[in-house]
Parts: C-alpha cells; structure tokens; sequence
C-alpha cells in the first residue's frame, strides 16, 4: 500500500520501459512455450479413467506454472520499470530463459513428488504398476541438489540484473524511494539465492531433510523483507514531508 502511494507521487520514474524489446518479446515467448510443454505433456484423454488421471495431475502443473509465472512477472517488471536494454541485461535474460526451458519438465516432477509425500496422492501410479521405482532415497538428494544449483543461479541472474539498473541509477533518474526500493530488490535475489546454497550444501552432506527446510525460509523471508522495506519507505515520506 505505501509503495503504490510512493509511486504515484512519482509516476515519471516508475514506467521507463515504454516499448517492447526484441528480448521482451523473445523471453515471453519462451516462457509461453514453456507453459506449452507443459500442456502438450498431457494427452488427450481416451476414457474416463484418463480423464481422471489428468484431473489428478492439476496440482502439480498448478504449482510449476506458478513458478514459472512468478518469474515471468519479475522479469516483466525489471524491463517496465528501468527499460534497459544493453548487452549485459540481454546476456542475464539470454541465461534466464535458458534455464526457464531446462528446468520446466524436471520442476514438474519435483513438485509432483512433494505434492504426493504432502497430499497422499500417488502421481506416479501409471509407472507403480509397471513395478518401477519412481526415485530411491539414495536419489533424492540428488534431485534436490540439481534443483538447488538451478534455484541459486536463477536469483543470481536477478541479482546481477538488479544490481546492473541500480549501478544506472543516477543515469535512470531514481527517486530516493526507488532506490530503496532497488536495495530491497537486490537483498531479496541476495537472500533467496544464499537459500539455494544452503539446500545445495546439505544435499551435498546426505541431509534431504535439511535441504527440504532451507526453503521454507522463503515465506519467512518474504514476510520480514516486506516489513523492512516498508519500515524505510514510511521513513521516507516523512523525510520528504518535513
């Protein structure tokens, strides 16, 4: 709420990006393309016992798609408010997507498997009851370490783009207020990816369990990052009043 008031006393330095790059238009693509796969993934269903199969499956598609929205909307957000455009942001978005198409399957299959340890649903039962095992203990740490190192080199990505606009921000004309808010964006990136190392770290140790913990820091995280950036943005306006 404070921040919208904040950029509504500031409407020039808010919106920079005012038309659509060739990397905008590249990376939606390939985020609407990743989203595809996953659809694509899913077979027209033949009867009522497929159709039900598919049904079943929702949460986890729920769940990835979501994730792949949430980066969507950070990087959508990057290009609209600082509108930049230069090598090194096209090589960070170039990385960004590649990772974006790497991952999508894989993170389905992650989250079909926590889904079912949380929900009781077993995701799997077409492979079950050909007598195959969907993942061993053995191999699940290092599932959660291939989904670390992606986690962690995701918000490094941020980190960098963030960090390139907040180096440009005398150069951008940023208000105080943006500027915090800039810190507050480079913090997070900062944060989350400390998150994925550490759950790289205790895969790497044999502790999944440990691993699984690191993120659920996130939420936690999120809650306090808020009330910080808040807390300074109140400070702000009272500056600017007086």
């Amino acid at each position: 709420m404070i921040r919208k008031k904040i950029f509504h006393q500031h409407p020039k330095g808010v919106v920079r990006g005012t038309e659509i790059y060739r990397i905008e238009a590249l990376s939606d693509a390939v985020f609407a393309f990743s989203i595809s796969l996953l659809i694509m993934s899913l077979e027209v269903p033949k009867t009522f016992e497929e159709m039900k199969l598919i049904i079943k499956n929702f949460l986890p598609f729920l769940a990835t798609v979501s994730l792949i929205f949430l980066f969507w909307n950070l990087q959508n957000r990057y290009f609209r408010t600082y509108g930049l455009n230069d090598a090194l942001v096209i090589v960070l978005n170039l990385s960004l997507l590649i990772l974006i198409l790497f991952y999508v399957y894989p993170l389905k299959f992650l989250f079909s498997i926590l889904l079912g340890w949380l929900t009781g649903i077993n995701y799997f039962s077409d492979i079950t009851q050909q007598g195959k095992t969907v993942i061993t203990q053995d191999e699940f740490p290092q599932l959660i370490l291939f989904f670390s190192i992606g986690y962690a080199v995701i918000w490094l990505i941020f980190y960098l783009l963030y960090n390139h606009a907040y180096k440009k921000r005398v150069q951008l004309q940023c208000s105080y207020q943006e500027t915090i808010v800039l810190q507050y964006q480079k913090r997070d990136a900062v944060m989350n990816m400390l998150i994925g190392m550490a759950s790289l770290l205790f895969s790497i140790m044999k502790q999944p369990g440990w691993s699984g913990l690191c993120f659920l820091l996130i939420p936690a995280w999120l809650v306090l990052n808020n009330i910080l950036l808040n807390y300074k943005l109140r400070k702000a306006v009272k500056k600017t009043i007086t």
